[in-house]
């Protein structure tokens, strides 16, 4: 069997962690998104990722790897056209799984041992966020997209099995409102067409803003467990709340705290008395003694200097919001720190309120207080201006 993975998106919504890297590589539990789906689809024959060309990082990654195969799509043309680059390599049934989600493992299993097609749906909270399913007798007679009256709570959830004679739909397409060619207008036509078989799967994280990735960090180290390196250095005094992910030639400590759901990535320094909770610290970054960072991602190479505070609940304990294409979006997170890219440093004493975000390479100057999103290079007098 085989497995397509459709990995070419670009996730804006991620800024400004996706302004650096792909969003499928975006580090949980310290590995990389899609390094986990791969993981997942190991009993696979073949997993077939599909990506565009700007993806270095990931064809870097899966290079030489023997059961992964890069295809590119060489335009932005939609999930159904992400598909279609695939047809050539496909006999018989056959996985399709979107490879910045999170699905469970045994879910994943489950699906690929039934009979083709299927169509996997997902209990949820908010239906009409996504496509929603009608269900009659464990097939699926029904798929409409973000509907204002939802008929159930069951989602499609974007993992399918199927097998050629999808391709045969996919041409038939027209584009969409928004100029692309969709899977989820081929599975209509699917279900119209044939009987189509539901399953509904019991984990699926869709890694669709920042906040999902601490969702999905939290879900992978509750179930596959803590992971710290021999190479990592734990200095004395140094408490740690398991279960966490700390990788090679980090140093902690000493006398510092790092909290459950945490994951520190390689090289990285926490320093004496910083406290560290429900994070994630990527590769190459410094956290210096006396700060606290809570529920705060840290892109790679980051420098926060000594007793710089990442602020994770608003005074009235509301939900956090966090601006997303000029929009306030509720996070659904009571507590939620900064999103943090790659390259910032912070002068001592920062202050960084919840739910911003700092774009890549930006200083900080000491004593500032991050009240708002920084999106762009501004000359530290700016900073200090506004710090006096």
């Amino acid at each position: 069997m085989k497995a397509v993975v459709l990995a070419a998106g670009k996730g804006t919504r991620m800024l400004p962690l996706t302004l650096t890297m792909s969003k499928g590589m975006i580090p949980v539990a310290n590995k990389p998104l899609l390094d986990w789906t791969c993981k997942f689809l190991e009993f696979c024959d073949e997993i077939i990722l599909i990506v565009n060309e700007a993806q270095r990082d990931i064809l870097a990654n899966f290079l030489n790897s023997p059961k992964v195969k890069l295809i590119f799509q060489d335009e932005p043309l939609g999930t159904g056209h992400a598909l279609m680059q695939a047809e050539q390599h496909i006999d018989g049934k056959f996985i399709v799984i979107y490879g910045d989600d999170v699905y469970g493992e045994d879910d994943i299993k489950a699906v690929a041992g039934m009979d083709a097609p299927v169509v996997t749906s997902f209990n949820s909270d908010n239906p009409g966020a996504y496509g929603v399913l009608e269900i009659k007798d464990d097939y699926v007679v029904g798929l409409e997209e973000k509907p204002q009256k939802p008929k159930s709570t069951l989602v499609n959830c974007g993992l399918y099995l199927l097998d050629a004679s999808i391709f045969t739909l996919l041409k038939k397409l027209d584009r969409s409102p928004r100029g692309e060619y969709e899977l989820t207008d081929a599975i209509k036509l699917m279900i119209e067409k044939e009987k189509v078989k539901n399953y509904t799967v019991k984990t699926w994280i869709p890694l669709t803003y920042p906040w999902n990735i601490l969702d999905a960090n939290k879900y992978l180290l509750d179930k596959y467990g803590s992971n710290i390196s021999k190479r990592a250095e734990i200095r004395p005094g140094a408490v740690i709340e398991e279960p966490v992910a700390i990788d090679d030639n980090a140093v902690i400590g000493p006398n510092c705290y790092i909290r459950k759901y945490s994951s520190i990535g390689k090289n990285c320094k926490v320093g004496q008395a910083v406290e560290v909770k429900n994070s994630i610290v990527m590769d190459n970054s410094f956290v210096s003694h006396l700060s606290y960072v809570g529920e705060t991602i840290i892109g790679r190479g980051c420098n926060v200097g000594a007793s710089t505070i990442f602020a994770n609940l608003r005074l009235d304990e509301k939900n956090v919001k966090v601006e997303i294409n000029g929009v306030r979006v509720d996070s659904g997170h009571r507590k939620l720190g900064a999103i943090v890219g790659d390259g910032v440093k912070f002068g001592t004493r920062a202050t960084v309120m919840p739910g911003k975000r700092i774009w890549p390479g930006l200083l900080i100057p000491a004593c500032h207080m991050v009240d708002e999103d920084i999106k762009s290079e501004v000359p530290l007098s700016t900073f200090r201006k506004k710090s006096e």
